[in-house]
């Protein structure tokens, strides 16, 4: 099964790179104590949100169904 990071940026077309983040640096207005990760287009940088990582931050709920793209 595809990962986030085995997709083309679907921005620019660019590669995606896994990165871990801080949840402080995150535009969804979220908590989380450690680090999580995202996969970031290493041409324009478009972030995209991996379902594990909408689902750890949205405590195991289902997260919302705009979030589920970048």
């Amino acid at each position: 099964m595809p990962t986030e990071t085995d997709l083309p940026c679907s921005d620019c077309g660019g590669s995606l790179l896994e990165r871990d983040v801080s949840p402080r640096d995150l535009p969804i207005g979220v908590e989380a104590a450690t680090t999580v990760v995202v996969a970031e287009c290493a041409d324009c940088g478009a972030r995209y949100y991996p379902e594990g990582t909408l689902q750890r931050l949205f405590d195991g709920s289902e997260p919302p169904a705009t979030a589920g793209g970048r």
